[in-house]
């Protein structure tokens, strides 16, 4: 069945009637979007508590979906051509536990990205004038510049962003050229003043070196309160055909999925903006079965433009010979269940990455969500081992990875980084002006804990921005072992240098 979401809302206010639509979804439906620009604000939207990985859901568990969809499976979702218009800071299209899904033919648009950037006019003296996008929202007072979003019913801010305010990087956009700086066109400002409707002067003890024509992006890393696009505990996911101008809060994420493609996806922001995605473009963490990435289109995010890896749980205590209690590190991990009964683990020393022998099966685990931690019962007798210095690994949840016929240009971080055990191929891509490596192969028991190590990776056939365009580095506290990472074939690439 067809279910036209034009029966349930009005184009210029689609929020409430769309959800009433997903609501009447059954197996093999169709949700519909007749061609047209169709508005979510986020007065009308859902909202519950659900933690996304590398976004900081601890501070904020509480999330805003413009679309929603629980538990459904074969849904095709085809937006004709439509462009979803987001109004605030929340997840433009968010699946959980979905099966079976089609995501094609529409546009993401955000009304006012949260990545605010500042053009640079123009530069006299001590002062700097600045252009805003015309639907960034600022007043000054007397001390700082404040970037907000207005309901248009309420007349109350969905979000403000003063200054640098938890930003510990800008992103500077100088036409196909990107790179990351401290530089600041507002925190270093000893004076700031509308001269016009979108206009800024900010005078300066010291002027940054910013270039007439320079887009200057402010991100509030410190603060990922959300993802533009969360895909959790799915499988079978199929998007084609899709636009992203723009996604908040980190970027397209799946967590803890099996078998994902993405084809013909375009990141390119919309007219008047630069910057696509307030983080990373295409995330994957704890992910399995096949993930496939094909004639996909990468530019100007904030950060990386595809990321995928496992998580790493540092071991906190044994709890008997065959039990032991894990927990996730990083700030930006934990909230969701990262093993299953059946699932297989491999151990690891944290301080060289050597591989505790054997694989052990998960007979049963319990979390404990708030104080981030999963205590594993194993088939298997664990080995000696001492808390903290000891790393975990759910390899059943390793995808095997192919990206193929992308394009990806003016990235400032990385191209890809990728980590997975699975047999895996990147071929056929070109990368134009990637501030670093290309292609980056880590294993991070340390700072991130993204895991794991590469056993079976081919690389080939590949345009490079660089002569050094693969970085192969695992990260420990000592020095890692040599064979962290095993069966990397590097082949048949060509390096154009075009920094």
């Amino acid at each position: 069945m067809i279910i036209d979401v034009s029966k349930f809302c009005v184009a210029k206010n689609a929020s409430i009637g769309v959800f009433e639509a997903i609501k009447q979804l059954n197996s093999g439906d169709t949700l519909y979007f007749p061609k047209n620009e169709y508005h979510f604000f986020k007065d009308y939207s859902v909202h519950k508590p659900y933690h996304m990985t590398n976004t900081d859901s601890f501070v904020k568990p509480e999330k805003y979906f413009a679309m929603l969809l629980e538990g459904k499976e074969n849904i095709t979702i085809d937006g004709n051509g439509s462009i979803f218009v987001i109004h605030g800071d929340m997840c433009a299209l968010s699946l959980v536990r979905c099966k079976h899904i089609k995501l094609k033919n529409f546009t993401v648009r955000y009304n006012a990205p949260t990545n605010i950037e500042l053009t640079v006019r123009e530069k006299k003296g001590l002062k700097i004038i600045y252009d805003l996008p015309k639907s960034t929202s600022f007043y000054i007072n007397k001390r700082d510049i404040v970037f907000f979003e207005q309901s248009p019913f309420t007349k109350k801010n969905y979000y403000e962003y003063k200054n640098n305010e938890q930003c510990y990087c800008n992103v500077i956009h100088r036409n196909d050229k990107v790179f990351r700086t401290n530089l600041s066109p507002i925190k270093a400002a000893i004076k700031k003043k509308r001269i016009g409707e979108n206009t800024i002067e900010c005078s300066y003890l010291i002027p940054p070196k910013f270039k007439v024509g320079d887009v200057v992006a402010m991100s509030r890393n410190y603060l990922r309160d959300n993802c533009g696009i969360f895909f959790w505990e799915c499988s079978d996911i199929e998007s084609s055909c899709l636009t992203i101008n723009y996604m908040h809060g980190f970027g397209w994420l799946s967590q803890m999925c099996e078998n994902l493609s993405f084809n013909s996806i375009v990141f390119k922001a919309a007219d008047g903006f630069a910057t696509t995605s307030f983080a990373d473009l295409i995330h994957i963490c704890g992910c399995k079965g096949k993930v496939n990435i094909d004639s996909c289109f990468f530019e100007h995010a904030h950060d990386d433009a595809i990321n995928i890896h496992g998580a790493f749980l540092r071991l906190k205590r044994i709890v008997n010979s065959n039990t032991a209690v894990f927990e996730f590190v990083h700030k930006q991990q934990g909230g969701y269940s990262a093993f299953f009964k059946g699932d297989r683990v491999k151990l690891y020393s944290r301080i060289d990455l050597s591989e505790i022998q054997g694989i052990y099966t998960v007979k049963d685990y319990k979390d404990n969500i708030a104080d981030k931690t999963v205590e594993l019962e194993f088939e298997e007798k664990l080995p000696d081992m001492k808390p903290n210095l000891i790393v975990c690994e759910n390899i059943t949840y390793n995808p095997q990875v192919t990206i193929s016929n992308c394009d990806f240009r003016s990235i400032p971080t990385r191209g890809i980084l990728i980590t997975t055990s699975e047999e895996s191929e990147i071929f056929g891509n070109r990368f134009y002006s990637i501030k670093m490596p290309d292609i980056f192969i880590s294993c991070d028991c340390k700072d991130w804990y993204e895991s794991g190590p590469c056993k079976n990776l081919k690389i080939h056939d590949n345009i490079f921005s660089k002569s050094d365009a693969v970085l192969i580095k695992p990260i420990c506290i000592d020095n890692p072992v040599d064979n962290v990472h095993e069966n990397i074939d590097i082949y048949s690439n060509t390096e154009v240098c075009n920094e």
